[in-house]
């Protein structure tokens, strides 16, 4: 099998435990790239959060960021969809996230908005270098294209709302801890393995030549959707489950390592 698209998470996956990207991966996508395949993030950032991987490829590649709820050309700019998340909704998720006093923030296109300030909201803001905006309500941003809602809490926390919130909001979006702290809400048209498909349309790559590694529950959409999905060694065992095959840990190169064995 020749692939012709190969998808990656970020944090966790990508990026070892200091967000850094080894030299042994940036060779690797490099190579990738020269031997004319497409190398992609798949990821919960936004886009100035995957400039360390734009700035290493050449050509102007499709990047599916916040979640698969957009995908956009690294060079060019180019938006070639976003899945908003319904208002209604978000009052919704931001009320409850109030009454529980769960901290939060909202993220829209390109800003990111919270009901307060609190150690998680300014941490997130240092982490992704971006301006956090106090607001009163969600009314005051209905003009703006609302991506995603992030929740903050405990790991264990989290993995207790993950399973609440898919219930409270079963067939309304979806709801997934990206990183054991966060739990993300998107539209229910939005995840990273629908990205990928639409991606295959506009390049006309089939499902069976795509290969996906990721190592979050927001990653199972897309380890099941492509012909090869992956793992990370430091993935929940419930995610390693979702597709039955793992590579090294992001610590130990594992996306460099599925880079030189399936495509180089």
């Amino acid at each position: 099998m020749k692939y012709k698209l190969i998808a990656a998470d970020m944090d966790g996956t990508l990026l070892n435990d200091e967000s850094k990207m080894s030299e042994r991966t940036k060779t690797a996508i490099r190579k990738a790239e020269e031997a004319g395949v497409m190398f992609t993030t798949a990821t919960g950032r936004a886009m100035s959060g995957v400039e360390s991987v734009n700035s290493l490829l050449s050509n102007d590649m499709p990047f599916i960021i916040n979640n698969g709820a957009s995908v956009v050309m690294g060079k060019s700019g180019q938006v070639l969809f976003n899945k908003y998340l319904d208002l209604a909704l978000t009052k919704e998720i931001y009320s409850l996230a109030l009454s529980l006093d769960i901290p939060m923030v909202v993220r829209t296109n390109a800003r990111l908005w919270a009901s307060r300030e609190s150690r998680q909201t300014n941490e997130y803001r240092n982490i992704y270098n971006a301006d956090v905006n106090i607001i009163s309500d969600v009314d005051d941003i209905k003009g703006e294209g609302i991506f995603k809602v992030i929740w903050f809490g405990a790991p264990e926390m989290i993995m207790r709302l993950q399973r609440e919130m898919n219930s409270v909001f079963k067939g309304r979006l979806n709801c997934h801890s990206s990183l054991p702290m966060y739990l993300e809400f998107v539209s229910i048209e939005a995840d990273k393995g629908a990205a990928m498909a639409e991606v295959g349309k506009i390049y006309g790559i089939d499902r069976s030549e795509m290969i996906a590694v990721g190592d979050g529950y927001n990653d199972v959409s897309m380890l099941k959707y492509a012909g090869l999905g992956i793992a990370m060694a430091n993935a929940p065992d419930d995610v390693k489950a979702a597709c039955g095959q793992t590579t090294l840990s992001n610590n130990d190169d594992g996306v460099a390592a599925v880079i030189e064995q399936y495509l180089l």
